[in-house]
């Protein structure tokens, strides 16, 4: 097998303090290949945690340098530095999913609520009407609890998608973190 390797994005410490991460690639309609990333604004909490993107038109053998992912309208979320997933649909959707939090998070935390939306295939930027809570944390569960390490496929036998995570540390007390927890599926009905 021969390959090359592209150039590689490089972060801003400016505006992410440890870089671009744990990358999800998606194909657009047109075969243009998306990138989503995770950023970080931790131990700079002046910063917007943001997720990041790029776009390459040629395979991938180049990309631009990285911009804030938005919602399609242009408006800005917070997320925090967790991994997501980009899926490509049978229906020819392109699905994300991750944490968006309503406000601006701090560094890692926190990694709820989880959340799947649509992304527009012109733009390469998430559908905010299509944004929907999957799971989000309860009132009587921990603060730090972890909603975001996960795996998703669609199911061979119906459209759904089914994802795969583990609700870990819901179930902790005050500093000492329960590092047991269930694993969960979760099927999510897609229209």
């Amino acid at each position: 097998m021969d390959w090359e390797l592209s150039a590689r994005i490089a972060g801003d410490a400016k505006v992410s303090t440890r870089g671009l991460i744990e990358p999800t690639l998606g194909v657009l309609s047109d075969n243009r290949l998306l990138m989503v990333m995770r950023g970080s604004n931790d131990g700079r909490p002046d910063l917007p945690g943001r997720r990041w993107f790029s776009i390459s038109t040629d395979g991938g053998r180049t990309w631009p340098a990285a911009q804030p992912w938005t919602y399609e309208d242009g408006c800005t979320f917070f997320s925090p530095s967790s991994c997501s997933q980009l899926i490509k649909h049978s229906s020819g959707k392109l699905f994300w999913l991750g944490n968006i939090t309503p406000e601006n998070p701090d560094g890692n935390q926190p990694r709820y609520p989880f959340v799947i939306g649509e992304v527009d295939q012109d733009t390469g930027l998430l559908k905010r009407n299509t944004v929907s809570v999957v799971d989000n944390r309860q009132p009587n569960e921990h603060e730090r609890l972890t909603l975001s390490n996960f795996t998703a496929h669609e199911d061979r036998e119906s459209p759904d998608i089914l994802l795969h995570m583990t609700r870990a540390f819901a179930n902790s007390q005050g500093t000492k973190l329960n590092w047991t927890a269930d694993a969960s599926l979760y099927r999510i009905s897609i229209d």
